[in-house]
């Protein structure tokens, strides 16, 4: 089976998410649980021995639920998994981007430049009133849109055109795709952290602030929540942005300290996915676990019952496979139900029968 590496911010509705017991596997002696979430190597908590350089988390067992954290502990871990070949990892990061008096801001979360993870596949959000938001990574300009408010009624336009089930279209709020492109002019970007800049453009700039503007950057569908952007062009009373929590996609690849596949997809049974920056593993078909440990991908025994795999007939568990045949005496398809019929009368039986009934013809 394939293998994913993934790490996202999610919804404030939205709990830690729990790893399947067969990829749930770290080094030896090491603590894998943090709450109900668990930590599967090259991820890992405490000792450097129990991760890959760069995927130490961290669990603050103080807060009930306990929080499984990355980077600065800004970051909170919702979904991790080395499974089904994706190579991301779900976070979340408290509230929007904060922005100084110059409209200036940064998202980071501690994220180390050069290391295994980068900050892919999400949006920008903007709500506020006569403002524009710059997204940059460095010198690149990764995403930007503008929110025009007519007449104060910006934001209740915006609530109007959310409920309809439409997108931000700028009146109050409006949303764009980041672009994400690892390679740049031919060097590969880090990103670790994104730059916005914020710039009013209308006429009273006092009466625009008077709702605050938010940026966010979040994964994609997370602002169509109604329970969201209710909270955020609501006008009867203050937004509680800080209290949001916002979901974020980062993507990962293990990276640096000498790695290559070797010593990367220890298991016997993975494969190896070079990418732009490292590796990536994932256990091969017929197995499922966790490629970056020795004997960690184990065989599927697809026989069992609720198995990957139907068979009505006799079901043979083989070494990364299986066999599916009729039972002894019957012939046809074992896949589908009623497929081996049965058995077929002796030949020699319907002979006699047949020799049979014309003698008795001929007396």
């Amino acid at each position: 089976m394939a293998a994913a590496a993934v790490a996202m911010l999610t919804s404030p509705l939205l709990a830690g998410a729990e790893v399947s017991p067969a990829e749930a596997q770290g080094m030896p002696n090491c603590d894998i649980t943090c709450g109900n979430m668990s930590v599967p190597y090259p991820f890992g908590m405490g000792l450097a021995r129990c991760y890959w350089p760069g995927f130490n988390l961290t669990c603050n067992r103080t807060s009930n639920p306990p929080r499984l954290l990355l980077g600065d502990g800004t970051l909170q871990v919702q979904e991790l998994s080395i499974s089904n070949g994706s190579t991301f990892v779900s976070v979340t990061h408290m509230g929007d981007i904060e922005v100084d008096s110059n409209g200036e801001g940064k998202l980071g979360g501690g994220l180390m430049t050069n290391g295994p993870f980068t900050i892919s596949y999400n949006q920008l959000i903007l709500v506020g009133c006569n403002v524009q938001a710059t997204l940059k990574n460095g010198n690149v300009t990764m995403s930007g849109c503008s929110s025009v408010c007519k007449n104060g009624d910006g934001l209740a336009q915006a609530r109007s055109t959310l409920e309809a089930g439409m997108q931000c279209s700028g009146n109050g709020c409006c949303q764009s795709d980041i672009v994400f492109n690892p390679e740049v002019a031919g060097m590969l970007s880090n990103n670790t952290s994104y730059d916005v800049q914020l710039k009013w453009f209308g006429w009273n700039r006092s009466a625009d602030q008077a709702s605050p503007a938010h940026v966010f950057v979040t994964s994609y569908d997370w602002f169509s929540s109604t329970a969201i952007f209710h909270e955020l062009l609501r006008t009867d009373a203050p937004e509680s942005a800080d209290a949001i929590q916002v979901p974020i996609w980062l993507r990962w690849e293990v990276v640096g300290h000498g790695a290559e596949c070797s010593n990367v997809c220890k298991s016997k049974h993975s494969n190896c996915i070079k990418g732009k920056r490292g590796y990536t593993c994932s256990c091969k078909h017929g197995y499922q676990g966790n490629p970056y440990i020795t004997d960690g991908c184990k065989d599927i025994d697809e026989c069992k019952e609720g198995g990957y795999t139907k068979c009505y007939g006799d079901c043979i568990n083989l070494n990364g496979s299986y066999h599916c045949r009729c039972p002894p005496e019957t012939h046809g398809d074992p896949t589908i139900p009623g497929g081996c019929p049965s058995p077929v009368p002796d030949k020699q039986y319907c002979c006699n029968l047949i020799c049979s009934y014309y003698r008795d013809e001929s007396k």
